[in-house]
């Protein structure tokens, strides 16, 4: 129980990271505070607002492809079935041409046949079967004739789909060119704020030092700038995957293993502080899922992808982040120990990382997010994600 309470006081959010811009206003050195840090908050908020039509438009992205795929499998089958109707009508028309029908019940060749006929009852059972066949020919062509008008509709509402579809993805496409526009504002704000806050640090050190020393010094309101990385961290080999239930063994079959594209970023995963989560340990919300374990717990890629950034910053500590193949960014944060470098391509599953505490916590655990682009603000719940791609937690 311990290991889950401690793990609740990851502050890291979006409202967080604006509070740099209130501290560098000059509120912790005698001056007034700035509206800076309310338009940082503006950015992110509106953000948050593109970041979930992004979402929208990627489901209805996945029906729209769906319905595409059994419209296409629809007509696939009307198309083979229209062909065999065909094939049946070519044959009875080869038939009736061969008998001197011509296709009538009225033809010369069904006359001669009555005419032969060597009783009344005969004639009578001839008649029937004409009448029959006639029957037959006339509802084959009707099924005919349905089955191409079906095909056609399919045709169409393919076509419509697929103009919606085009449309979704153009709007998915503008939503994340949104997402990317404002979280980069805002950060190019926040690195002047950061910039400007270190600054006046540095001249109020000196200042203080020029005053001449009268105690333990001078430390403004704030304390010093930047977060807390682990120092001297080196990038060390981990080595495969741990072997796991939710992880396929070496002697696993190929299917199996094929079958698993998605994981769990450590296993077990004991769940603490949850997506969007707000009280007292976050100024307006939790940015991803927090998983309660030790240091230097083994730390996976929930999927295959590249790394795209290693380092430290936004008091996430160390932290790794994976772009993949689907457009989705993932994040894993207070790492003890770095597995992998800057570009370098990992399977689902492999080891990136051991679980740790830097960066702004109070005791080890993995902070993991699921992003629509790289920055900070663009996050969704993970948990559902994770259960759309098959992982269970």
């Amino acid at each position: 129980m311990r290991r889950v309470e401690f793990t609740r006081r990851c502050a890291v959010s979006v409202a967080v990271a604006g509070a740099l811009v209130v501290a560098a206003s000059g509120s912790g050195y005698g001056g007034e505070p700035v509206p800076e840090a309310a338009e940082v908050q503006r950015l992110y908020r509106e953000a948050a607002v593109a970041v979930k039509a992004h979402e929208a438009s990627r489901k209805a992205v996945e029906r729209g492809r769906g319905k595409v795929r059994r419209l296409r499998d629809a007509e696939a089958a009307e198309a083979v079935r229209l062909g065999q109707l065909r094939g049946v009508v070519g044959a009875l028309a080869r038939s009736q041409y061969r008998g001197g029908g011509g296709g009538s019940e009225g033809g010369t060749g069904y006359t001669l046949r009555f005419l032969t006929a060597e009783s009344p009852e005969q004639l009578m059972e001839r008649v029937a079967l004409a009448q029959r066949g006639g029957h037959a020919t006339a509802s084959l062509m009707t099924r005919v004739r349905e089955s191409r008008a079906r095909l056609a509709r399919d045709r169409v509402e393919s076509a419509r789909v697929l103009w919606t579809l085009k449309g979704e993805l153009a709007r998915q496409a503008g939503a994340r060119e949104r997402i990317e526009g404002k979280l980069e504002e805002a950060q190019e704000r926040l690195r002047a704020a950061e910039a400007a806050r270190r600054t006046a640090f540095a001249a109020a050190a000196a200042a203080s030092g020029r005053a001449g020393k009268t105690g333990g010094g001078w430390a403004p309101a704030g304390g010093a700038p930047g977060p807390a990385c682990g120092s001297g961290v080196e990038v060390e080999p981990l080595g495969p995957p741990p072997s796991s239930p939710s992880s396929p063994s070496p002697s696993s079959s190929r299917g199996r293993a094929a079958a698993r594209q998605w994981v769990k970023p450590v296993d077990p995963a004991p769940m603490s502080s949850g997506f969007a989560e707000s009280g007292g340990r976050w100024k307006h919300r939790h940015t991803g899922q927090d998983f309660a374990v030790f240091d230097g717990e083994p730390v996976r890629a929930v999927g295959a992808g590249t790394v795209y950034f290693l380092g430290c910053g936004d008091g996430f500590g160390n932290q790794v982040i994976l772009r993949h193949p689907n457009g989705y960014f993932t994040q894993y944060a207070h790492l003890s120990v770095f597995g992998v470098r800057t570009g370098r391509r990992v399977a689902a599953g492999e080891v990136i990382g051991l679980s740790g505490r830097t960066g702004n916590v109070s005791g080890p655990h993995l902070h993991f997010e699921v992003r629509v682009t790289p920055q900070l603000g663009s996050g969704i719940d993970p948990l559902p994600w994770l259960r759309e791609h098959g992982v269970a937690l």
